[in-house]
């Protein structure tokens, strides 16, 4: 059976990604950082729907130091291979431009930069022949429309990382590849205002948000393909345009 890893993964677009991935038949690791309700229920809607190839694990990954946990954990349950590592893990800071300060700067690098880097590194050696990587970039590393610099910054890192990981697992036929959604419908913008919402819909010619399982079709279609890599595909229904 294959085996797929998603990091950041019991809600929103990595539990999206989970769910696609059970039904292609792939035994699934899903992770969570702190919300033990949300895993909790997840694992109950998964039960009920009759899946049982998978396992949710706690593990905080936006923090270098606390990878070893994760590592350890994946040799105690003797993984000796990963076909599918999908990488759905960030932090956002909100802070204006001119009171930025370096500790919190270097916080959003470590969550987003920093530890995905690492993470694969680390399993560089776990990963399949004709395996997949796919990172969860954002259309914000793109276009620069981020009301948080440090965030817009780092996603256009991990665009870049893309490439330069792909050309290291060529020879093993791994594919590395990002999607950038543009603005989903998740969690993530439950701060954000009514007003702020709509302008969102208006930038994008599909005038509204997109949805989780709309971004995870396009996972899908790089896990489906083996032709494509070293790409930031953009799912961000018109946005900018």
């Amino acid at each position: 059976m294959k085996t797929a890893f998603v990091a950041g993964s019991t809600k929103g677009i990595g539990k999206a990604i989970g769910i696609d991935l059970l039904k292609k038949g792939y035994f699934v690791y899903f992770t969570y950082a702190h919300d033990v309700d949300t895993a909790q229920d997840l694992h109950e809607e998964l039960k009920a729907a009759g899946y049982d190839k998978f396992w949710i694990h706690q593990c905080d990954l936006t923090l270098i130091k606390d990878l070893k946990y994760i590592f350890d954990f994946l040799g105690r349950r003797e993984i000796s291979s990963i076909d599918v590592l999908v990488w759905n893990v960030g932090l956002t800071d909100r802070t204006p431009f001119g009171e930025i300060q370096p500790d919190v700067w270097q916080r959003v690098f470590e969550a987003s930069v920093d530890t995905p880097f690492f993470f694969i590194q680390g399993m560089k050696d776990k990963i399949n022949k004709d395996g997949k990587i796919i990172l969860i970039s954002s259309i914000l590393g793109i276009e620069a429309k981020s009301r948080s610099i440090s965030y817009g910054i780092t996603k256009a890192a991990i665009n870049m990382m893309v490439p330069y990981l792909a050309i290291e697992f060529a020879s093993k036929n791994i594919t590395v590849n990002a999607v950038a959604p543009g603005f989903i419908d998740t969690d993530w913008h439950l701060n954000k205002t009514t007003k702020q919402i709509e302008q969102i819909k208006s930038e994008c010619l599909a005038k509204r948000l997109g949805t989780p399982e709309e971004l995870s079709k396009a996972v899908m279609s790089i896990v489906d393909n083996d032709f494509i890599n070293g790409q930031v595909i953009r799912v961000d229904g018109g946005y900018g345009l």
